[in-house]
């Protein structure tokens, strides 16, 4: 099976502590870091400390934003013909291997749409590379990122490839505490979910994007474009 790993990172003692938990001797994760692709988020930088791995960062510095920098690792898997795209969140720490490692685990999958880590969702979850080449890539317009799970995971009940998917354990605890910009992002960007499937989630009345586009469509827009649609103030 062959995999990448996009891990975006905007708190850099969050993204240290996940990636020593990824090389660590006998780490619970099994991954390698040529699996690794990193996108740095960071408003100062990640510096040199992570050495070694495929590291992305905007050339002007801006956060890329959740659904951006996960289609760096998407676009990897469909452009090199790979197995799944693994999405990590920073916020993850794998802990020793117990019994078997998480890319162990999916080898027991292999060939599922999607494969979930039992009590983490989105924060540790692969999908197949013909999820990406039969609905498409994340929507950056859920910018810097709401929402985009739950429209990636609508375009995907459209081919009834969601729901059913396998679920893994692994040894790993999630450092993840809620942000209030949350509760900030979510009714612009609630609003351009709407717009673009006719109603909110569970009343959706379009079956394409905005009624009559491709499944995998969205515009393609710069982040400063998308930082002034929503009226970000803190955003850089």
């Amino acid at each position: 099976m062959k995999l990448k790993v996009v891990i975006p990172v905007i708190d850099k003692t969050n993204g240290i502590v996940c990636a020593e938990s990824i090389v660590m001797r006998d780490s619970s994760a099994g991954f390698t870091k040529e699996d690794i692709v990193i996108v740095d988020n960071t408003k100062d930088g990640l510096g040199d400390y992570f050495y070694g791995f495929e590291i992305h960062r905007d050339k002007d510095g801006h956060n890329m934003g959740v659904p951006r920098a996960w289609n760096i690792g998407a676009r990897q898997v469909v452009d090199q013909g790979l197995d799944y795209l693994v999405i990590l969140s920073s916020s993850m720490e794998f802990g020793i291997k117990l019994h078997t490692t998480w890319a162990e685990q999916m080898e027991r999958f292999d060939g599922a749409n999607c494969i979930e880590c039992d009590g983490h969702s989105w924060h540790l979850i692969a999908f197949h590379r013909r999820a990406f080449e039969l609905v498409g890539y994340f929507d950056e317009n859920f910018y810097p990122g709401y929402f985009e799970a739950i429209d990636f995971g609508y375009r995907l009940r459209m081919l009834n490839m969601e729901g059913g998917w396998p679920r893994c354990w692994v040894n790993a605890m999630s450092r993840f505490v809620g942000r209030h910009t949350d509760l900030v992002l979510a009714p612009p960007l609630l609003r351009y979910y709407k717009e673009k499937w006719g109603g909110d989630k569970g009343e959706e009345t379009y079956v394409l994007p905005f009624g009559d586009k491709p499944l995998g469509y969205f515009e393609d827009r710069s982040i400063p474009e998308l930082a002034k649609k929503y009226e970000l103030t803190n955003w850089y």
